[in-house]
C-alpha cells in the first residue's frame, strides 16, 4: 500500500522515461518534449492551475527510488508547478501565462507548494505499472489527456515485451534522421502515425531487398537511408497514409522504387477499409485513421470548413498561374506537406509569405494599370495596405459588387487586429517572441481568406 504524504514541489523529480516521449536526458528536455507533443493541453493545464490553484482531486503517483521521488503519474501537473515556482528555467512561456505567473501572490504560492502524493516503494513497481495501465493504456479518460498511439505502443513494448518494429524504427530515425527538424524530433517522439508505419514496414521490405522488418531496422541508417528517411518523413507530415500505401500507385512513386515489384494485394481487413467500411484494429495499434474517402454517385465527398481535410483539399486543387509565381508555388508545396494541427506556426509563416509574394506578383501583372506594391517614397507598402489596394483594384473601387462580395470576408479577416490570421497577428508571429496561437480556428479562417489568395494567382 502507498504512503500518503504532502511533498514539496522542489523535491519531486519528473519521469525521464515518460511513455509520452522518448527517453529524455533532463527535466528541461522532458518538459520541452511534453510541450512539443501537445502544447494546447500543457498550457491549458498550467493556466488552470494558475487561475484556480492546484486541486488535489488525484494524488500524484510517486515511485521512491534511491531516496528520490520519481513522478510516475502527474508529470504535466508537476512540470507546470516547477515552471510556475521557477525551479525549471529555459522554457518559452506564452506571454499571457508569463504575465499571470508574475502576478501570483505569496498566499497562492504557500498554498500550492506542497502536493499530495501516493508514494510507492521500489519493491512495489509492478503495482505502479498496473495502476498507470488502468489510467492510460486502455484509453480511459479519467480527467487526463489520452495517451497517443505512440505512448500506448511504447508501453506495450517496454512493459509487456510486445514486438513493436515500427516504434523501433521510428526511435532509431529520430536519433539518426538527417531530414527532420529538432521540433519534429520532439513532436514525433510522442505523436506519430505509428499504425501507418506498422502496416507499411512488411510491405516495404521486398522493395529494398530485405526479407524482414528486423533486418531493415538493423541496417538502417547504413543502408537504404535516403529512401527510408523520405518515407518516414512523409508519414510524419501525413503526406503518406493508409490511403496511399493501400493504393498500387504508391509502390514506388516518389521513392525510387517504381518497377521493382508488383504491389502486394491488400488483406481482407485492408480492402474493407479502402472500400469505406469499418474494420477492427486491436492492441497497441488501435488508432482512429481516415482512409480512402468514398465517392457518392461519382461526386467527391465534401468536408466541413473546420476539418483540416478541407484545407488540404483546397491546397491540393490550388494551381497558381502567371509570371513571378515560382516562389509562391514553392511555398504552396511546403504548405501541402504540413499538418496544420501539429505545425500551426509553420503553416501561418508560409501562408503570410505566400500572401506577400502573391500580392507583389499581382501588382507586377497590373503595373501598366498603375497598381504598385510601392509607396510614393519608394518604400514597400504594408501588407494590409497593399491587400486593401488590390481589393479596390479587383472590385473597380467597389463597383463590381459580385467581386466585392467574394472578397469582403477575406479583407475583413485580414484586417482584424486580433484575428488569428490577421496581418497584425501574422506580423506578431514573426517579430513577437511572446505571441502564441493554437490551431483550433485555423481551418475556418483559412477558408475566409483563401478567395483573395486565389484571385491574386489566377
Amino acid at each position: 500500500m502507498p504512503e500518503l504524504s504532502n511533498i514539496n514541489v522542489s523535491s519531486l523529480k519528473l519521469d525521464l522515461n515518460n511513455y509520452r516521449t522518448v527517453h529524455q536526458r533532463s527535466e528541461l528536455k522532458s518538459i520541452n518534449a511534453m510541450i512539443a507533443v501537445s502544447p494546447d493541453w500543457f498550457w491549458s493545464l498550467m493556466e488552470s492551475i494558475i487561475d484556480d490553484g492546484y486541486y488535489p482531486t488525484d494524488n500524484i503517483i510517486i515511485l521512491k527510488t534511491n531516496n528520490e521521488f520519481i513522478v510516475k503519474e502527474g508529470n504535466r501537473r508537476i512540470a507546470s508547478l516547477k515552471i510556475i515556482y521557477g525551479y525549471i528555467n529555459g522554457i518559452e512561456i506564452p506571454e499571457n501565462i508569463k504575465r499571470k505567473i508574475s502576478e501570483l501572490d505569496e498566499k497562492w504560492k504557500n498554498r500550492n507548494i506542497n502536493i499530495p502524493c501516493a508514494i510507492y516503494e521500489e519493491t512495489e513497481i509492478e503495482a505502479v505499472k498496473k495502476l498507470i495501465s488502468l489510467i492510460h493504456a486502455r484509453g480511459e479518460k479519467a480527467g487526463r489527456e489520452k495517451w497517443t498511439a505512440v505512448a500506448r505502443t511504447r508501453y506495450d513494448r517496454d512493459e509487456k515485451n510486445k514486438k513493436e518494429t515500427g516504434l523501433d524504427l521510428l526511435e532509431k530515425y529520430l536519433v539518426n534522421g538527417k531530414n527532420l527538424s529538432s521540433n519534429q524530433k520532439e513532436c514525433w517522439g510522442g505523436d506519430y502515425p505509428i499504425t501507418v508505419l506498422n502496416e507499411l514496414l512488411p510491405k516495404l521490405c521486398p522493395y529494398i531487398n530485405y526479407d524482414s522488418s528486423e533486418k531493415l531496422i538493423k541496417y538502417y541508417p547504413e543502408k537504404k537511408r535516403n529512401v527510408i528517411e523520405k518515407i518516414l518523413y512523409d508519414i510524419g507530415i501525413q503526406k503518406l497514409g493508409f490511403k496511399e500505401i493501400r493504393n498500387k500507385t504508391f509502390w514506388g512513386f516518389d521513392y525510387g522504387l517504381t518497377g521493382n515489384k508488383t504491389a502486394p494485394k491488400p488483406s481482407t481487413v485492408e480492402q474493407l477499409n479502402v472500400n469505406g467500411k469499418n474494420s477492427t484494429q486491436s492492441g497497441s495499434n488501435a488508432e482512429s485513421e481516415t482512409v480512402n474517402t468514398p465517392k457518392v454517385k461519382g461526386k467527391k465527398l465534401a468536408y466541413s470548413i473546420t476539418d483540416k481535410k478541407s484545407v488540404v483539399k483546397k491546397l491540393k486543387e490550388f494551381k497558381p498561374v502567371g509570371n513571378n509565381r515560382e516562389k509562391a508555388v514553392a511555398l504552396l508545396e511546403e504548405m501541402r506537406r504540413l499538418n496544420i494541427e501539429t505545425h500551426p506556426f509553420s503553416f501561418c509563416f508560409l501562408l503570410r509569405s505566400m500572401f506577400e509574394i502573391s500580392a507583389k506578383a499581382y501588382c507586377q501583372d497590373h503595373k501598366k494599370e498603375n497598381l504598385s506594391s510601392k509607396k510614393k517614397d519608394g518604400f514597400d507598402k504594408t501588407l494590409s495596405d497593399l491587400l486593401r489596394d488590390i481589393v479596390k483594384f479587383m472590385t473597380s473601387n467597389g463597383k463590381n459588387k459580385e467581386k466585392e462580395k467574394t472578397l469582403h470576408g477575406a479583407l475583413t479577416e485580414l484586417n482584424k487586429k486580433d484575428g488569428i490570421l490577421s496581418v497584425t497577428s501574422l506580423n506578431h508571429l514573426i517579430h513577437n517572441p511572446g505571441f502564441s496561437i493554437i490551431s483550433t480556428d485555423l481551418c475556418k479562417i483559412f477558408h475566409n481568406i483563401f478567395p483573395l489568395l486565389e484571385e491574386m494567382n489566377n
